[in-house]
């Protein structure tokens, strides 16, 4: 009895030492990464755009009928999608395959519960739960204007940089290679872009224009178009940059106050939506309190 005790635990330890033994090693099977990580060092991890929950949601739903809408768009249908994707940054990696599965399941999904609202007597909980069947299309509208906004800021900083490259003699495209390395961001992205499509053999002429067709914004179209025409006629390329930069300024000046003017009904709307119910709620008050009115009398 003595040594039957001692015996049991070491015999329980063992048992459950090779349980763990065998667990991690089925680990290490499945996970080969795991194995190098002492040996390898580790790569720095990219940071991955997230999906929204419920576009989870409505892709899973809309996922059986995507290959069918797919065909009955077409090919037309399908390039105008991509347009309106490229112009937004394709935002989270969305393609035109995973919009269509996320708008058709937003259909279903806000489309049914709108309709059971509505049949509930709600109808106003119908429309608001019926506009979420516009949340992808304005996700896309809102990072097209915030990528307009960002290339508008970023444009005539970026095109004297480039003006000063240009003149301490190098060509156009080392210099503008060396200014997209040099001011990182949204606008020498898209400049990176378009220099490896000339890499891949396009012209400077369709890799610009397919940098203008992929951001909608005036003012990158105008350097564009300025840009093009200088090349054509021979003009020297830095002072074209410089007088295109200069352009660039007053234009961005010009937007600021555009936008500045399109905010002034909003805010307007907002102060009187915040500040009119309790206004009147402290006239009617002091209205009431001073007139000396008894509720009792008035309703017996």
């Amino acid at each position: 009895m003595t040594l039957g005790l001692p015996l049991a635990l070491v015999a329980g330890l063992v048992g459950a030492l090779s349980v763990a033994c065998f667990l991690w090693g089925a680990h290490l099977v499945t996970r080969p990464t795991a194995v190098a990580e002492d040996f390898v060092p580790a790569l720095p991890k990219k940071k991955r755009e997230g999906t929204f929950l419920l576009h989870r949601i409505t892709e899973l739903l809309g996922h059986p009928f995507g290959a069918t809408l797919m065909d009955l768009l077409g090919p037309e249908g399908q390039a105008r999608i991509q347009k309106r994707i490229d112009e937004a940054g394709r935002p989270g990696g969305i393609t035109v395959l995973r919009y269509v599965r996320r708008k058709t399941g937003e259909v279903l999904l806000y489309g049914t519960l709108g309709i059971l609202f509505l049949l509930n007597d709600s109808p106003m909980i119908a429309l608001v739960v019926l506009a979420f069947t516009l949340l992808s299309d304005i996700v896309l509208y809102t990072a097209k204007q915030q990528r307009m906004d960002e290339i508008q800021k970023q444009l005539p900083d970026f095109l004297d940089v480039l003006a000063v490259t240009v003149s301490a003699g190098l060509s156009f495209r080392q210099a503008l290679a060396r200014v997209a390395d040099a001011m990182p961001g949204l606008l020498a992205s898209e400049f990176r872009l378009a220099l490896r499509q000339m890499e891949l053999g396009s012209s400077r002429r369709e890799a610009f224009e397919t940098l203008r067709r992929r951001n909608p914004n005036e003012s990158l179209g105008r350097f564009v178009s300025a840009f093009q025409q200088a090349e054509d006629l021979g003009a020297p390329l830095a002072q074209t940059l410089l007088n295109i930069s200069l352009d660039m300024r007053r234009e961005d000046a010009q937007y600021q106050r555009r936008k500045a003017v399109r905010l002034n009904p909003r805010v307007t709307v907002i102060t009187a939506a915040t500040m009119l119910p309790g206004l009147l709620l402290l006239i009617g008050g002091g209205l009431f309190l001073g007139s000396g009115i008894n509720l009792a009398a008035f309703f017996g």
